[in-house]
């Protein structure tokens, strides 16, 4: 992935005015109407003041150099993955969202309840019904969070219900089997020994020193701290799955490009694979830019004709990532503007939930 406005700009230094003039024309030609541009079109419609013919000479010059393509013989020229990254990188003007877009995000996502889950999940709803592509949030790593508090709940026989919170405002619960049984009283005790001992760590340092830092209990079972030391691990696994939300699935395979059955096949296979979509948008975990990978930019097969715009937002102080996943043909300038107001009002929205809650 590059971050906008990337070293890369360099490049556009080497195109003379028209050379730039006439790519940039291209690019949002092409991404408008989804066809090859031509020298006529863009002499008589795009505001391009040279003749067809300049034109025509300077698309050559820019097919030689490896920014546009001709997919025919006969026909206009299409931007080529480079040509997409010099235009984001150097050409491009961000657009501004309209005042009814940022309402309708502001409303949608005010409007759910107080889980994270339902906001993430709104998150995702609405950056795909702005997009008109691929909206996808990820929840933030659970094991950067603080430590808050662990509740020990008995819910049968020799099985205590372990519920951990971070101060995030996420949870998480496992369900702990014991070789006998303990009292609410013994449980609550042992809890509120590990509190008292945790509180404001993170999870990384606990995972490190619990064993340690739980010697010599006093009023908790040595037991149960024994079998909950044995599950460290898995209590604060830094290799947790994530939750992944995403939206708009009918958006992406309604584009011109996924005709070719092939291209569909490849998109289908991702959104049915959620392991490599959290694993591509986790590339943007600590990006506080907006990052952009464009075709063959994409490591992964299945995305080698999309483009994937990101950015993290935060909750408390964890960070999770957002985007829009869409063709290489996406109206970056756009979608650049909607993925960073979008994680600026879902990091508000989140802060205001989570200071809501704690009241």
């Amino acid at each position: 992935m590059t971050n906008l406005h990337s070293a890369m700009g360099h490049l556009a230094e080497r195109l003379n005015e028209r050379e730039r003039l006439v790519l940039n024309s291209i690019v949002e030609n092409f991404v408008r109407n989804a066809a090859p541009v031509g020298s006529r079109y863009l002499a008589k419609r795009s505001g391009v003041d040279m003749s067809p013919a300049t034109i025509r000479n300077v698309m050559m010059d820019l097919e030689e150099m490896g920014y546009v393509t001709q997919p025919h013989t006969s026909a206009g020229r299409v931007p080529t993955d480079k040509g997409y990254r010099l235009y984001v990188d150097s050409l491009m003007m961000i657009e501004t969202l309209s005042e009814q877009e940022k309402q309708q995000i502001l409303e949608h996502l005010q409007r759910v309840s107080q889980s994270v889950d339902t906001i993430l999940d709104a998150a995702s709803q609405v950056l795909a019904r702005v997009s008109k592509q691929l909206g996808v949030v990820l929840s933030p790593r659970f094991y950067q969070g603080v430590f808050e508090k662990i509740e020990l709940v008995p819910i049968a026989e020799k099985k205590i219900l372990m519920v951990l919170s971070i101060k995030a405002g996420l949870v998480r619960t496992i369900v702990m089997e014991v070789a006998t049984e303990f009292s609410r009283e013994v449980l609550e005790k042992t809890a509120q020994v590990i509190n008292e001992r945790l509180h404001g760590l993170s999870l990384k340092e606990i995972k490190q020193s619990l064993d340690r830092r739980m010697r010599h209990a006093g009023d908790a079972d040595a037991d149960l701290i024994a079998r909950i030391i044995d599950l460290v691990g898995v209590l604060f696994d830094d290799g947790e799955r994530r939750s992944l939300h995403f939206g708009g699935t009918n958006n992406i395979v309604n584009q011109p490009e996924f005709t070719d059955h092939q291209q569909l096949s490849k998109v289908l296979n991702l959104l049915e694979n959620r392991e490599i979509l959290i694993h591509l948008f986790e590339q943007g975990d600590d990006s506080e830019k907006i990052s952009i990978a464009i075709g063959d930019e994409n490591r992964d097969e299945l995305i080698k004709h999309c483009s994937l715009i990101t950015t993290s937002y935060h909750l408390g102080n964890v960070n999770g990532t957002l985007g829009v996943l869409g063709p290489t043909r996406i109206r970056y300038s756009k979608m650049v503007a909607l993925v960073d107001f979008m994680a600026k009002i879902l990091t508000d929205v989140l802060e205001k939930n989570q200071a809501s809650t704690v009241r």
